[in-house]
């Protein structure tokens, strides 16, 4: 009996030293990608997200160790297949313009002024004072911490009761008054910025100190930016970021300096503009900013956005040039409030604390705590990870035809993208 049990847990001792063995060569098999089956898996990837409609076409960078793995533009413009994308033409970033604008505006200044993270951003914008926002701190709105409502459809407020333009909105005629294009036939007041402004003032705050993702302090970055530096938010970041690091491919209003064919559209918008949008920002209230507006409205390729994730991975300093601190880049991409259920950074993004219930942990169950980026809405992600020295880029109009599209999050395409980038050889 002795001698039975003791060559069952040898058995049993052996079978498991074999399967761990095999586990782990397994494990370091995942655990590298050669340059070739890196960029097998991309490719099938991408080409079964295209013929799912995922998106009609991509531009996908990654980059580890110092170098580009992989540069590659997939697909369409749109699904009609009349343009081929190439890795020149530019994407709407949507959202990502919180990080390679706002965020990195205000992380200049942060270093050119005495600004602290825990000040009240009303000592900035006097407007604030007196409101329901004037005890926000810089540290709480750059997080989603602050309790400000998520998003307004500044777009539902431009009609009246018989469906026509309200007065000080829009106009189909171009004039002194309605200055700014809308779209070729559409055009935004002069003040109607202003009117935004007002109404974000306006809004409720709810729940302050849990985590709620909020677009709206940034309608008021390029206000900010402009009393402390005399520079609108796009002068700034073109004198600071991207003509001393040449950024040949990354602008706002991408109209005035590139044809239609060089830049990718977005959604067809039945509802609001009645087109489709094809050269100016997708996001409306971005579009009724002018187009210029922290919330959205930055426009690149993958190579230029490239150039400021590599600043950021090696802590402010590109190609020998130091346009960042290393602290500042340490404070920013960290956890805002760490010890709590807030995951984000200082306008950057973090992966998720804990795996959700339904799912695996956002954004890549291989990306590393110090890990950092953002997602946009039009389809765009980028993510920035120190400890495996390395970041991806997707673009992509995930949008086109219609925002309805969603396969590109159900199929778990960035995650996937994120993990072979980090697993690359």
């Amino acid at each position: 009996m002795f001698n039975g049990f003791h060559f069952t847990l040898m058995t049993r001792m052996l079978i498991l030293c074999f399967l761990f063995t095999v586990k782990l060569s397994v494990a370091q098999t995942i655990a590298e990608l050669t340059a070739q089956e890196l960029e097998f898996k991309v490719d099938s990837l991408v080409s079964d997200g295209i013929s799912q409609h995922a998106f009609p076409g991509a531009q996908v960078l990654m980059y580890k160790g110092g170098k580009v793995r992989l540069h590659k533009a997939y697909g369409h413009h749109t699904y009609n297949k009349a343009i081929e994308v190439n890795t020149d033409n530019l994407y709407d970033l949507a959202s990502i313009t919180k990080i390679l604008g706002s965020t990195l505006a205000f992380m200049k200044l942060y270093e050119m002024y005495p600004l602290a993270i825990d000040q009240k951003i009303s000592d900035f914008i006097p407007m604030l004072k007196g409101t329901n926002k004037k005890e926000t701190t810089f540290r709480d709105i750059f997080s989603h911490n602050a309790g400000w409502l998520p998003y307004l459809t500044h777009q539902n407020t431009i009609y009246n009761k018989k469906g026509a333009f309200r007065w000080h909105s829009l106009s189909e005629r171009q004039s002194k008054r309605y200055p700014t294009p809308l779209t070729d036939q559409l055009f935004i007041h002069k003040n109607y910025s202003k009117k935004i402004i007002r109404r974000i003032k306006r809004t409720p705050v709810e729940n302050v100190g849990e985590y709620l993702y909020s677009g709206l302090w940034y309608f008021f970055v390029p206000q900010f930016v402009k009393e402390l530096s005399g520079m609108s938010l796009d002068k700034f970041l073109d004198n600071y970021f991207y003509k001393p690091m040449e950024l040949k491919r990354m602008t706002f209003l991408p109209l005035k300096n590139y044809g239609q064919k060089e830049i990718i559209p977005t959604e067809i918008d039945n509802l609001f503009r009645k087109e489709l949008v094809h050269g100016r920002v997708h996001d409306e209230a971005a579009a009724l900013m002018g187009g210029v507006c922290g919330n959205a409205g930055l426009f690149a390729n993958a190579s230029s956005v490239a150039q400021l994730l590599e600043m950021f991975l090696n802590k402010g300093n590109y190609r020998g040039t130091s346009y960042l601190k290393p602290e500042t880049i340490a404070l920013f991409t960290g956890l805002a409030y760490p010890g709590t259920e807030n995951r984000r950074g200082l306008g950057f993004d973090k992966p998720e604390l804990e795996p959700s219930e339904d799912g695996p942990r956002y954004p890549s169950k291989k990306c590393s705590p110090s890990s950092f980026g953002h997602a946009g809405y039009t389809g765009t992600f980028v993510w920035v990870d120190p400890e495996h020295d390395c970041f991806l880029v997707l673009l992509s109009n995930r949008v086109n035809p219609s925002r309805t599209h969603r396969n590109l999050y159900k199929l778990g395409i960035r995650g996937k993208l994120l993990d072979y980038v980090i697993q690359s050889n």
